[in-house]
C-alpha cells in the first residue's frame, strides 16, 4: 500500500515511504520561488535536498537514483530529457567594503585584476570556464583559486576579503552578510538554469514540478510573494 504522504527529495537522500522524486541542483536561490510555489500547491509533498556537479548528477539521473536535475546550462542527452526553465542575469558577488561595491555596475576589464574564489563541486567547474573564456588574452592570466568547501562557505570567504565570485541575479533573495552583487553590464549571456530527468520517469511528483516550471517562466515569474 502507497502511503498519501509523498516525498520530493531534492537530493540523493534515502526513501523510506510514498512515491519520491529525488531532485539535484545547483544552487537553491535561483529556484527558491519555484519551490516556495510548489511547497504552496501541493503540502502534502515534502521537499528535501542536495547540491552536486552536474556530472554527478547525470550520472545518478542515469542511475535511477535521482529524478530530476536542476543545473546551469543547457543540455543535449540521448537517454535524457531537458528543458530550460529559467534564465537571470550574471552578478559578481563582491566584498562589501571593495572599491566597486558602490557601483551600479561593473564590467569584466573592471575585474580582471580581482582573485577569483570558484567551488570545486556545484557550478564551481563551469563558473571556472566562464572567467577564463571572459578574461582570455590579459596579462597576466585571471587569479582563480579553488575551493573544495560549500556555496555559503564561499559567500563567507568572499564577505571575508578573500576574493570575489560569480552567481546568478537570484541569488539576491537569499544575501550574505557582508556580501553585494553588483551586475556585470558588459555580460552577454544570462544564466540559464535546466531541468534534466529520464524519459522513464512517469511520477506525478516530478510531472506537477515541472508544469508549475514552465508556467513560471511563461509569466517570467521572479517574485515570491504575489
Amino acid at each position: 500500500v502507497v502511503s498519501s504522504w509523498s516525498l520530493l527529495a531534492l537530493g540523493i537522500m534515502p526513501v523510506s515511504r510514498g512515491q519520491s522524486t529525488h531532485c539535484s541542483r545547483s544552487d537553491f536561490s535561483s529556484h527558491l520561488c519555484l519551490l516556495t510555489r510548489y511547497r504552496e500547491k501541493y503540502p502534502a509533498i515534502a521537499l528535501d535536498m542536495a547540491e552536486g556537479s552536474a556530472r554527478d548528477a547525470i550520472t545518478q539521473l542515469r542511475a535511477r537514483q535521482l529524478d530530476v536535475a536542476f543545473l546551469v546550462g543547457t543540455f543535449e542527452l540521448p537517454d535524457c530529457h531537458s528543458r530550460p526553465i529559467w534564465t537571470e542575469p550574471l552578478v559578481v558577488a563582491l566584498p562589501s567594503k571593495h572599491r566597486l561595491a558602490g557601483r551600479a555596475g561593473v564590467q569584466w576589464t573592471d575585474l580582471a585584476a580581482e582573485t577569483f574564489l570558484v567551488r570545486h563541486g556545484g557550478t564551481g567547474p563551469q563558473v571556472h570556464d566562464h572567467i577564463i573564456l571572459r578574461l582570455a588574452g590579459g596579462w597576466p592570466p585571471p587569479a582563480i583559486h579553488r575551493f573544495a568547501v560549500e556555496r555559503g562557505t564561499l559567500l563567507s570567504m568572499v564577505a571575508q576579503g578573500f576574493g570575489i565570485t560569480l552567481l546568478g541575479a537570484a541569488s539576491q533573495l537569499s544575501p550574505t552578510f557582508g556580501v553585494t552583487l553588483v551586475p556585470i553590464i558588459d555580460e552577454p549571456d544570462p544564466v540559464v538554469f535546466s531541468a534534466v530527468w529520464s524519459p522513464n520517469n512517469r511520477g506525478a511528483a516530478l510531472r506537477n514540478l515541472l508544469t508549475l516550471a514552465s508556467k513560471m517562466r511563461r509569466t517570467e515569474t521572479t517574485a515570491c510573494a504575489e
